[in-house]
């Protein structure tokens, strides 16, 4: 076969109340400040609740995130696969978000939000959101108090309950709305009921896990101002991949570091590229059977992608032609 390569740009008793004493001790470790990040089972349509549970994250002070330098990037760790499976990985809604009630001593003011912002396009950042002033962040602010509050008060709700991450139900509406499940707090509107300007949220389609494709959501400093025609601080995003695993990237930088083929294997009918690849950016094997003159390699048939993260990565394609010529692009 011809290959050609292109590259661009008594006892169980025992142990059930000894469960049942742990769990029972369980607490959720926040603190004011802390980027939680918030799965629940949605219709990726309508967003509409589609009920079970809901799952509540600690990634971590926002001092974390906002000390970290261009392009670093850092895996969500405080959740594993078996809570995320209580929710689902497929058709759901998720966030990212902190406050500051208080002055942190590092955005110099109160009523502080740090929020999610998804994108229609892996590669191409959103629009950033415009400034509000203190007390229209207060308004969001107590939605987000009564989403802790339920994680607080969940925090026995399953044996798969961490100090880091809390499933809950879906519905949970307590105390007159003071202590509510991320559903609730987050709204039919999907806005805080009401009180935030946008809905935050990425939606994961019906077939993500087989897809391919990861998903991501900008992340952005809400500094509170009276000020007119003011924009939003872009610190990074967000990405959800279709394992579930969670990572955020920071600052990171407009250019896509162009691929290096690294080795080309044949084995049967499936054809293997190993390149490497930036920290951003989305890399796809493409493949043709024959050259046209003034085709362009981007526009040659997509065989798969990966998102770019810095580390090297193989894509396959499995074909019975006697010559295909192949491209990783890059964009």
């Amino acid at each position: 076969m011809n290959i050609k390569l292109f590259v661009r740009k008594v006892v169980l008793f025992s142990v059930v109340m000894f469960a049942a004493s742990a769990v029972h001790a369980n607490i959720f470790a926040y603190t004011n400040g802390n980027v939680l990040i918030c799965f629940r089972k949605a219709n990726p349509t309508t967003f509409a609740s589609l009920g079970g549970n809901d799952l509540v994250v600690n990634a971590g002070p926002i001092a974390v995130f906002t000390n970290m330098s261009a392009n670093q990037k850092m895996t969500i760790a405080g959740y594993n696969g078996g809570q995320l499976s209580q929710v689902a990985t497929n058709s759901v809604g998720w966030s990212a978000w902190a406050y500051f009630e208080e002055d942190p001593g590092v955005t110099t003011a109160t009523n502080t939000l740090f929020m999610t912002k998804p994108r229609a396009s892996l590669n191409n950042q959103t629009t950033p959101y415009n400034i509000r002033n203190h007390t229209s962040y207060g308004y969001v602010i107590g939605e987000l108090n009564a989403i802790v509050q339920g994680a607080m008060d969940n925090a026995n709700y399953s044996l798969s309950n961490s100090s880091l991450a809390v499933l809950e139900s879906d519905s949970w509406n307590e105390s007159e709305g003071l202590s509510l499940s991320y559903y609730s707090g987050l709204g039919t509107t999907f806005d805080f009921n009401g009180s935030f300007q946008a809905d935050p949220e990425q939606y994961n389609p019906a077939n993500f896990t087989t897809s391919g494709n990861p998903l991501r959501s900008d992340f952005y400093w809400l500094y509170p101002s009276s000020a007119s025609n003011l924009r939003a601080v872009f610190l990074g995003y967000f990405e959800l991949s279709t394992n579930g695993v969670m990572t955020y990237t920071a600052y990171p930088s407009p250019a896509v570091v162009a691929p290096t083929i690294i080795s080309f294997t044949r084995t049967g009918t499936t054809s293997t590229v190993t390149f490497s690849t930036g920290s951003s950016g989305t890399y796809t094997l493409r493949g043709t059977n024959s050259l046209t003159s003034g085709t362009n390699t981007t526009n040659w048939p997509v065989v798969t992608s990966v998102a770019g993260d810095g580390s090297n990565h193989s894509l396959s394609d499995v074909t019975t032609s006697t010559q295909k010529f192949y491209v990783i692009t890059a964009q």
